[in-house]
């Protein structure tokens, strides 16, 4: 056999195991299908889904947000309770010795007498009852004289509140026009001679007492007593002079009143 054919037989061997090669591998069919015919068929395709068509299903947007309503937390603090308040009181009046006349102050209201204070204690002819009332809260008191015949005293007292010292000046003033103290002897007579009010402070009250000698005593002396009270606030001030003869005249007499009413507070 020449080369040429020799080429034919190997060209046809090899198309014969190319043949056996193809029907082997058709026949691999999975699960017990259909005997392939050689040709692959591609299997069916599962479409995948599609994307929603947003230009027709397009969710409305809510035109607010809901509001939810913020639940209160309670709390343990107590409701504080609502008391009353209290009237205030007046405010406590403290008495000090400027409240009180000098002896230049008494001097200058009745000049050319040569009044002075002193430590010596004064009283008044009408006892105690017509320089104080009741309750007093508290006391000062200053003594005045010529150091001749006359002398007189001034004396404060405060009290717990305006409407008490309204009592006790009523109660003064009262016991000062009765003046049933230190009475008169058989051979003298006593008589108000000034019974009168002045503007000043809440209220003031002159009064004047005038001792004489009865005619079954042409030589004794007469005398003079003037008071003056006056009440501001809670406290009462009282003027009690007297002496020998007329006493304070009664211009300077409310001069010194007045004084007296202007240094209260």
């Amino acid at each position: 056999m020449n080369t040429r054919g020799m080429r034919r037989v190997i060209a046809a061997a090899g198309l014969a195991v190319a043949g056996v090669g193809l029907v082997a591998c058709g026949n691999q069919t999975p699960g017990g299908g259909t005997p392939s015919n050689g040709v692959s068929t591609p299997a069916p395709s599962t479409p995948a889904p599609s994307a929603p068509d947003t230009s027709t299903a397009t969710p409305s947007k809510p035109t607010s947000a809901p509001t939810t309503a913020p639940t209160s937390v309670p709390t343990t603090k107590p409701t504080p309770t609502v008391r009353p308040t209290p009237t205030k009181l007046p405010g406590v009046i403290r008495l000090t010795n400027s409240m009180l006349l000098t002896g230049k102050e008494v001097a200058k209201a009745d000049p050319k007498r040569g009044w002075i204070a002193t430590s010596a204690t004064s009283r008044s002819i009408c006892g105690k009852a017509a320089t104080q009332g009741n309750g007093v809260q508290g006391r000062l008191t200053r003594s005045f004289t010529t150091e001749l015949d006359a002398s007189g005293g001034q004396w404060l007292t405060r009290y717990q509140s305006p409407a008490a010292a309204k009592a006790a000046y009523e109660q003064i003033v009262a016991t000062i026009k009765s003046c049933k103290a230190f009475v008169p002897s058989e051979t003298h007579a006593r008589k108000l001679t000034e019974n009168r009010t002045l503007a000043v402070g809440d209220a003031t009250a002159i009064l004047r007492w005038y001792d004489y000698p009865k005619p079954n005593d042409p030589g004794s002396e007469d005398g003079g007593f003037p008071y003056a009270v006056t009440r501001k606030g809670t406290v009462v001030s009282v003027l009690a002079f007297g002496e020998m003869g007329k006493g304070v005249a009664p211009a300077h007499w409310e001069a010194l009143t007045r004084a007296a009413a202007k240094k209260l507070p």
